[in-house]
């Protein structure tokens, strides 16, 4: 009969996670958290640069000279509070017969923690005319 008893008690007494578990939990959810905190601000901006050249007149991007494509772009940039990245380092422009294509193409190294950081690669081409 004590054997039965045991039997029945011992998964009661097993219930939970131990400490080292929680811990390895902690650090995970911590480690993911710290991350998007990161990321997360650099792929709203990206976002939001997508939406402002998008916004750009297409019926008038082709006639436009490329020094009035990157000030309107540079005014809209400064708008939607994108200040640390310049429009001339980010934005490719490229001219041929009656069509102009639109380049969003840059690289963000964010520090993580230590000596290892996060590059993220961000990369959009637009076709007008």
């Amino acid at each position: 009969m004590s054997t039965q008893r045991d039997m029945m008690s011992g998964p009661r007494r097993q219930r939970g996670m131990a400490m080292i578990q929680w811990i390895f939990l902690i650090l995970i959810v911590g480690g993911i958290v710290t991350v998007a905190m990161r990321t997360i601000p650099h792929y709203i901006d990206f976002y939001t640069m997508v939406s402002v050249v998008e916004a750009l007149p297409k019926n008038q991007v082709h006639v436009m000279s490329k020094q009035k494509i990157r000030e309107s772009l540079r005014k809209r940039f400064k708008i939607n509070n994108i200040r640390d990245i310049s429009v001339a380092e980010v934005v490719g422009i490229e001219r041929k017969r009656g069509a102009t294509a639109l380049t969003l193409d840059y690289e963000i190294r964010e520090h993580l923690f230590y000596n290892i950081d996060l590059v993220l690669s961000f990369n959009k081409r637009f076709d007008y005319g």
